[in-house]
This record gives structure tokens, sequence and C-alpha cells, in this order.
């Protein structure tokens, strides 16, 4: 399968683990000069049409960019529709791959996009936890957070990277209060609200909210420019 984004070139590729776990990769490259690498940290659905639009994009805008199939430890081939059976087994799969098991698959797809300057991580929902996570284990330049549901029970851990946070005030599945303590908390991070919904950058979406979709973009991609 290809990108079909102008300006990119995405294709699948294999990654092999520490732990000689073997799973799929989307990688979606630039055409013109590279500006960075950043490895995309898929939702509860697989690395379906949206993940691989959103690898296209940024591969549009200059940066390497790779999402690992996470969910390869429990199923490949995974791509679930936004309805009700598509959440359901989505959240299934992510109970059958623990957090540890993804920071193991990241690392691998922080390896194969290589590099003297390493790369920037971007996570949305369960991906926007696996992202934080990333932020205090593993060497990345930045870790983006989009609507991360996780976050809120792993306020303990320390960034060692520039952090930045999207959550939209509507979101019924991330109370308030998750942004407010980590302000509190963790006064480095830049988290931002918006006002909207849960997946509101994902256009195969109800919840869709292109104005905030736009402006976190801008401000991903602002953190992107000051980090490479």
């Amino acid at each position: 399968m290809t990108g079909t984004t102008t300006g990119t070139t995405g294709a699948w590729t294999h990654l092999t683990a520490s732990d000689g776990h073997r799973l799929t990769a989307y990688e979606a490259r630039p055409v013109g000069a590279e500006k960075g690498r950043l490895l995309i940290v898929q939702e509860i659905f697989g690395i379906n049409g949206h993940i691989r639009r959103v690898c296209d994009g940024y591969a549009a805008d200059g940066y390497r960019t790779l999402a690992p199939a996470l969910f390869d430890r429990a199923e490949r081939g995974v791509e679930l529709p936004y309805d009700e059976a598509g959440v359901q087994r989505g959240r299934e799969l992510m109970g059958s791959v623990s957090v540890e098991d993804a920071l193991t698959d990241v690392a691998a797809g922080l390896a194969h996009l290589g590099g003297a300057e390493g790369a920037a991580i971007a996570g949305y929902c369960w991906g926007g936890t696996i992202a934080w996570a990333a932020a205090s284990r593993l060497p990345v330049r930045a870790a983006i957070a989009y609507y991360g549901g996780g976050i809120g029970n792993r306020l303990d851990e320390v960034p060692r990277t520039p952090v930045l946070l999207h959550f939209g005030e509507t979101d019924h599945a991330i109370p308030l209060t998750v942004a407010e303590e980590l302000r509190q908390r963790h006064p480095g991070a830049i988290t931002h609200l918006y006002p909207a919904g849960h997946g509101f950058n994902c256009d195969e979406r109800a919840s869709y909210d292109a104005a905030s979709a736009a402006l976190a973009k801008r401000r991903t991609l602002g953190l992107l420019q000051a980090v490479f």
C-alpha cells in the first residue's frame, strides 16, 4: 500500500524489536529535503487510513515518518473502523499489548529511523499515552501527545525531552482535571486545550474539528522546527 499525499512516498516496511518480535510499519519519506524524523504512534484502530494520512502529511511537510504496527503482537494487519464494533475490538487489542511491549516496538522504530539527530514521537489516543511514556524512557527529540487517555494515570513519570500535549475541552473520555494537573505537576510540558472532543484530529470521526486540528498541527510543526 502506498501513500496518496502529493510530495511523499509511503510504503510498508518491517522492523525487528529487541526481543525478536517482527512487526510491520508504514513509512513515508519526503521527496525533497528532509527536515527531521518523526515516529507516529497509532490509535486503538491500528495503522488505518487516517494514521497513514497523518504520516503522509508530515512527510509532505518534510519529515521522514514511521508508524509501527503495535498491535502486531496480538493480531497482524489491524485496520479498524470508527464505529462501536471498531472501538470494542480496539480496546480488546489495547488490553493485550502492554505499554512495555509497545515501547519495545517504538524503540525498534526509532532505531529504524536512525540518524545522528534522532527522532521525535507523536501519538494519538492510546498512542498519546505511549508517546508520554516514551518521553521519560526513550531517547526522543520531542514528544507530542493528542488526547492521550492514559496520561492521567502516569503523572509521576517525568519527561526528559520537550513535550507538547493536545486535549479537547469536551472530551468525555479525559477529564479536564488531567490537563490542569499536568500543568501543575509538569509546568515544562506545554499543554493546550481546544474547543473540541476526543479524536478531533481525525477526519473520519464525527468529533473531527478542522480548526482545532489545523491549530494543533501548526503548534506541532513549530515544536518540530525548534528541536531539529
